[in-house]
C-alpha cells in the first residue's frame, strides 16, 4: 500500500484561527457573567450584614428602653482619649409585671434592680450589667454583643430614645426611636 502524504486531511490555518477566536468570545462571557454574579453576591451579603444589624439593634434597645425606669445619655474617655457616647439605663423589675422573667442584655436572669450600660468600641456594640448603682465605668465589664457598627449614638428628649446607627460598609445613617414602658402606658 502505497499512502498519498500531499491527500492528508486537517484543520486549515484560517479554520484554526476562527475556532481560537470563537473560543475567546466563549470565555470572556463567561468571565463578565461571572464577575457580574460576584458583584451582585458582595452586595446582597453587605445588604443581608446592614439588615442584620438593624434588626439587632432595633431588638436589644427597644426590649431595654421599654423596661427601663431611667435613662442616660454620658460620655466616657476611650483608651484612645476620645471622647465617646454610652447609654445607661436602670431597672427596677419591682415596677413590672412578676409573672414573667427578665434578662439582661448579656441573658443572665435579673430579680430586682439593674443597670445597664451600651456603647460601641472598634465597631462593637459593648454592654455591661451590673447591680451596683454608681459604679465607675472602670469597675464595669462590657462584653461584646454585636459587631459591624461604625458609629453609634443616642439621644434622649423627654422619655424617647433616639439612636442613630450606621452599620458598617454603609454611609447613610438610620435612625430609630424608642419610648420608655412609662411613656407607652401613659404613666408620666
Amino acid at each position: 500500500m502505497n499512502k498519498n502524504l500531499g491527500s492528508q486531511s486537517g484543520f486549515s490555518l484560517v479554520e484554526l484561527m476562527i475556532a481560537m477566536s470563537l473560543s475567546l468570545l466563549l470565555i470572556l462571557g463567561i468571565a463578565t457573567v461571572f464577575s457580574s454574579l460576584k458583584n451582585t453576591s458582595s452586595y446582597s451579603q453587605q445588604l443581608e450584614n446592614t439588615q442584620e444589624v438593624l434588626r439587632f439593634t432595633n431588638s436589644i434597645f427597644s426590649r431595654a428602653v421599654h423596661r427601663a425606669d431611667e435613662m442616660d445619655d454620658n460620655s466616657y474617655t476611650g483608651s484612645d482619649g476620645g471622647t465617646y457616647q454610652q447609654l445607661d439605663l436602670t431597672f427596677n423589675l419591682d415596677n413590672l409585671d412578676t409573672s414573667e422573667s427578665y434578662s439582661s442584655c448579656l441573658g443572665n436572669p435579673m430579680a430586682s434592680q439593674y443597670y445597664e450600660s451600651y456603647r460601641l468600641t472598634d465597631n462593637e456594640l459593648l454592654c455591661a450589667e451590673y447591680t451596683t448603682a454608681g459604679l465607675d465605668d472602670s469597675s464595669k465589664t462590657f462584653t461584646a454583643i454585636g459587631t459591624n457598627i461604625d458609629s453609634l449614638n443616642f439621644s434622649i428628649t423627654d422619655d424617647l430614645l433616639t439612636v442613630t446607627i450606621t452599620p458598617t460598609d454603609e454611609t447613610d445613617s438610620i435612625q430609630m426611636m424608642f419610648a420608655q414602658r412609662q411613656v407607652i402606658l401613659g404613666l408620666n
